[in-house]
């Protein structure tokens, strides 16, 4: 009976100490001074779907809100010790009214991402991946899904040959404690750039229930480049990251 209670003991810290140590990164990620505006996107095809829902689009590159948020911006936390987990439900990239939707989305590593259209044309996935898989694949049906497993953390551009101002992006990144920064709404829905674009919103972030201790919180932005900070993630509770524009560094080309 003595043991018992000792090994019921155990369990109950164990328990305790995997809830309770932890806390959360809150903070913005902003654009300094005036944004540049957003070029129109070149529509080049005879398809009547792509023209009709293109209509006045503009590029997502660098979409800077009114209160000077930025939206599509990556952040999660790396610290040593972390134990990444793929997610159990693969997450869609789809090809939806000519466009990447969503436009960035983050993954942990080892997960997979499932590719399909919901367009009446033809598109294709064309990856630049530089450390995992880069396929090219054509999606000429609607609701075709592709498995796409990505194994190393990189960011990989997605484009399609066959409508040539199609972009998005898929990070991949070795941590189960990320957000993207301005692109769904408090129910849950993607916001399109141009209502972003309008809103006061300032890159708000939240990364919960990250292992308390010292973090590495990263900032990735597709036009801007990456920034970093180190935090003390308190046991409980949270802490606060405010990223910059000029915070960023575009990496060096090769």
């Amino acid at each position: 009976m003595k043991n018992l209670k000792i090994i019921i003991t155990l369990l109950v810290f164990g328990m305790l100490t995997s809830f309770a140590f932890a806390g959360n990164i809150t903070g913005t990620v902003t654009y300094e001074g005036d944004a540049p505006e957003r070029t129109a996107l070149t529509i080049n095809t005879t398809e009547q779907h792509c023209i009709d829902t293109t209509k006045g689009a503009k590029s997502e590159n660098l979409v800077v809100s009114k209160g000077k948020g930025i939206q599509n911006v990556v952040v999660y936390a790396r610290g040593r010790g972390y134990k990444v987990t793929p997610l159990k439900e693969n997450v869609t990239v789809d090809q939806k009214n000519c466009r990447y939707l969503p436009h960035v989305v983050v993954v942990p590593t080892g997960s997979t991402v499932e590719l399909t259209s919901s367009d009446p044309v033809a598109h294709n996935v064309h990856s630049h991946a530089e450390k995992n898989e880069a396929p090219n694949i054509q999606i000429a049906k609607s609701g075709t899904k592709i498995p796409y497993t990505i194994t190393k953390a990189e960011a990989i551009k997605l484009t399609c040959d066959i409508h040539a101002w199609m972009s998005g992006y898929i990070v991949a990144v070795d941590s189960n404690y990320y957000a993207v920064t301005g692109q769904k709404d408090d129910k849950d829905k993607f916001i399109d750039p141009d209502t972003y674009e309008k809103s006061a919103d300032k890159g708000k972030f939240t990364l919960k229930d990250v292992p308390a201790g010292r973090t590495r919180v990263v900032a990735w932005h597709e036009d801007l480049g990456t920034a970093n900070t180190l935090v003390e993630v308190p046991e409980e509770g949270d802490v606060t990251v405010e990223f910059k524009s000029t915070d960023f560094k575009k990496p060096k080309k090769k």
